[in-house]
């Protein structure tokens, strides 16, 4: 079987953690998330609209995926007004230095994309990379997503807003 064929996630439980970290720490992964604390928190105890997966491929762990539905206060919050309560928030990172730029990320939002389309109140996915990581926007390109404009969540940067709407 072809590598590029078997991307699969995989169902993420604590003993994942550490494996998480030592990918936040890497140096392709370390510039785009400055607070690899807050992100293992999350991964240990997701919030009730949120959940989350390892991206396998080929049977080897080599990515995280994480997404939540967002409430129009968060929304609100950051500036997105435009963006209507119970879109869902993505979150991705491919780990293993080997992985990258095989186009396995857009493989696993494919997966994840088919799964939330069985949702019918989504109808929106979000992304938001920085505007200096055009690597990751044009993997998410890629997978369907178009940029709707920047914007400067507290906290984060000059962000990319990366959006896919479900239609039906």
């Amino acid at each position: 079987m072809s590598g590029d064929d078997a991307v699969s996630l995989i169902p993420f439980d604590r003993s994942h953690a550490p494996l998480l970290a030592e990918w936040l720490a890497r140096p392709h992964v370390a510039p785009w998330h400055p607070d690899p604390g807050a992100w293992l928190r999350w991964a240990l105890n997701p919030p009730q609209e949120g959940a989350h997966a390892l991206i396998d491929w080929d049977g080897r762990p080599i990515g995280y995926l994480r997404w939540q539905k967002v409430s129009r206060e968060t929304l609100d919050n950051i500036g997105l007004f435009e963006i209507p309560a119970g879109s869902v928030d993505i979150d991705i990172l491919i780990g293993e230095t080997d992985s990258v730029g095989r186009g396995l990320g857009p493989k696993a939002f494919s997966l994840l994309i088919d799964a939330l389309r069985l949702d019918e109140s989504v109808r929106l996915l979000g992304l938001s990379p920085s505007i200096d990581n055009v690597v990751a926007q044009r993997a998410y390109a890629k997978a369907g997503f178009r940029k709707a404009r920047d914007y400067d969540p507290p906290g984060f940067g000059r962000c990319a807003l990366m959006v896919m709407r479900l239609e039906g």
